[in-house]
């Protein structure tokens, strides 16, 4: 699939909505990575972690039951490294209340949706993703401070 060129949404007829809806699809398509990304780590960690169970009851060499015991540890790695599952919800979250704030954009009639009408939308927008960044900082921060902590235990 080819990319559509980027348009600049203050090009845009309305555009404070033209933002809200560049916003709102950035949510959707990262939550939508994220759930896929997710369950992916999720069925592989699960099949790993069974299959290394099953080869080292069978017998089979060491260095095949040692891969799939690696393989298991790379993917907890991953999955704790990228936490796809909590930028999924995150994500799906913040998508849900841009929405919400469109659709109460959208309904207001066309000769309501004035300069104040607009800025209130932007504002609106920049809140929510203000607010997830700060989240997301402040996540990582603790990522960080945990790992730290772990490394010297």
């Amino acid at each position: 699939m080819r990319r559509k060129e980027a348009v600049d949404p203050w090009e845009a007829p309305d555009p404070a909505l033209a933002v809200a809806l560049d916003e709102l699809r950035w949510y959707r398509r990262n939550a939508n990575v994220s759930r896929q990304a997710n369950r992916l780590t999720e069925v592989l960690l699960l099949l790993a972690s069974a299959a290394t169970t099953v080869v080292a009851a069978l017998g089979v060499t060491a260095w095949v039951t040692a891969l799939l015991a690696a393989t298991a540890l790379v993917l907890t790695g991953l999955r704790r490294s990228f936490d796809w599952h909590e930028n999924w919800v995150a994500y799906i979250s913040r998508w849900s209340e841009l929405r919400s704030v469109v659709h109460q954009y959208q309904l207001l009639p066309e000769d309501r949706r004035d300069e104040e009408a607009r800025r209130q939308l932007v504002s609106n927008v920049d809140d929510i993703v203000s607010t997830e960044t700060e989240r997301w900082a402040s996540r990582r921060r603790r990522m960080r401070e945990h790992t730290a902590q772990d490394s010297l235990s």
